[in-house]
């Protein structure tokens, strides 16, 4: 007999609670940790952009950016405080995908795909919860929407389906173009699972995606920061003998037991019910794109970088993993429902468990940051530099310390709008310390910001004074 709450005009009623009460955990979540998620690297920069440009900001041609900025700007017209604007920032993320999700489960009706969302969002992430600014979480979220409209069976027009389809696509790839791979997936998955191989669709389809994959990889210059990982897959024929030395390579076997654990349960699971249900083409697709996608990764992402920038490449793992796995055993299967339910309850629960103790850590981070802004605001000076190797000794600070600690200090009561600047070469920073009063330093690439320019509204920087070198151990 079943379990009431898995009656059939309920049966995915649990699944979707689990659905919606993770998103209210990462609202929540995104809300607590709204300094940490914003006031580190890019995702500073470019709010620091968003506000004292007032508009649209986009970086390295990555539209799907624009979607979550939109809040920030509206609330600005409404005249939000600086503090408000960081959280809505930082909730703008969560929202947009939580968007997503209701649109795969109100009007597409498809479970597996909304829940994908959520495993996508948490299942391979670490420290890269706290880096909401990068495009590849949106390329996947818009994937996994492309995949519950390919789904959809009530369309009452084929070309209304690939129309809508298009638009995701080009979305998605507009946001990311990792997207090429999880959307390539996408189509040959789903072509399979309805059996619509003889059918146009799904071909026309590719020739979309791979006519957006031509025309990114010719317009991109080799010098650009994408420009730089196709250089580096186009040499995979000269490293892939020394695959198993690589830096990506490691970094994704020390995780295995770890971070990666979910995905490869989940993939072990998926291969063992294809083969019990003879679903050898399925099998065959996914598991050959799974490794097809691991070795693109570990080629492209060979050199060593920070642990948050290689998490967000290894992310498509969780879509090609959790895509397949949840529709087989949720849309194809409607047996042991408890059973999944508390298998997908335990995954969502551990990965929540592996952010909060990540966050801990970054937490401990911001509270270095305010102490220390809080001890130089007992200067006469509101500009600062410090050799970067000082701070490094006590939490990792890159390019984006001088717009974190003036937007930190902006929001923070008693404590003047400051700004620290960490210097690789101190005597690189001399002409800033004597003469120059009316700058603010940025970073390497953008170094010299006209102080009168800058959006007072909410960034009153001081402009009486040049900045001055400060040693950490001496305040």
């Amino acid at each position: 007999m079943k379990h009431p709450i898995f009656a059939k005009k309920n049966k995915d009623w649990a699944f979707i609670l689990l659905g919606h009460l993770s998103f209210l955990v990462l609202l929540v979540a995104s809300v607590y940790y709204y300094k940490e998620r914003i006031l580190y690297s890019d995702s500073a920069y470019q709010l620091f952009k968003i506000i004292n440009f007032e508009k649209i900001n986009v970086e390295a041609y990555r539209y799907g950016a624009i979607l979550p900025e939109l809040p920030v700007l509206i609330a600005m017209k409404l005249g939000f405080s600086l503090k408000s604007l960081v959280i809505i920032f930082s909730v703008a993320f969560v929202a947009l995908y939580y968007i997503v999700f209701l649109f795969c489960i109100k009007l597409l009706k498809n479970t597996p795909a909304a829940l994908s969302i959520i495993l996508v969002l948490i299942m391979c992430i670490n420290e890269s919860f706290f880096f909401p600014v990068t495009e590849t979480q949106q390329s996947l979220v818009f994937s996994i929407l492309l995949f519950a409209i390919l789904q959809y069976e009530s369309f009452h027009y084929s070309l209304v389906q690939i129309l809508l389809a298009s638009i995701v696509i080009t979305i998605s790839f507009l946001a990311h173009p990792v997207a090429l791979y999880p959307i390539l997936f996408i189509i040959g998955y789903s072509a399979i699972d309805k059996k619509k191989l003889r059918s146009i669709m799904p071909y026309v389809l590719l020739m979309l995606v791979i006519g957006l994959a031509v025309v990114k990889f010719l317009l991109t210059d080799k010098s650009s920061y994408e420009g730089k990982f196709f250089s580096e897959l186009l040499k995979a024929p000269s490293i892939i003998s020394n695959l198993s030395d690589l830096y990506s390579t490691n970094f994704f076997n020390n995780r295995i037991y770890g971070l990666y654990f979910g995905v490869v349960i989940f993939e072990l699971i998926l291969i063992l019910h294809l083969i019990f249900k003879k679903e050898y083409l399925k099998l065959t697709w996914q598991l050959g794109t799974f490794i097809f996608f691991l070795a693109i990764t570990l080629l492209t992402y060979n050199k060593a970088d920070s642990d948050m920038l290689m998490e967000r490449a290894f992310m498509p793992l969780a879509l090609l993993t959790s895509i397949p796995l949840l529709n087989e055993i949720l849309g194809n299967n409607k047996r042991h429902n408890i059973l999944k339910l508390t298998f997908l309850t335990v995954v969502v629960f551990s990965s929540f468990n592996r952010i909060y103790v990540q966050g801990k850590v970054f937490r401990e981070r911001t509270r270095f940051n305010t102490e220390l802004l809080t001890k130089m605001s007992k200067l006469p000076n509101r500009k600062f530099v410090v050799q970067s190797g000082e701070l490094q000794k006590h939490y990792y600070t890159g390019w984006s310390y001088s717009f974190e600690t003036l937007i930190l200090s902006s929001i923070t009561d008693n404590i003047p709008p400051q700004t620290i600047f960490p210097a690789n070469d101190l005597r690189q920073i001399t002409k800033y310390t004597t003469n120059t009063s009316n700058v603010f330093l940025g970073a390497d690439f953008w170094m010299e910001w006209n102080i009168d320019k800058l959006n007072h509204k909410y960034f009153n920087l001081s402009k009486e004074m040049p900045y001055t070198i400060v040693k950490i151990d001496d305040l």
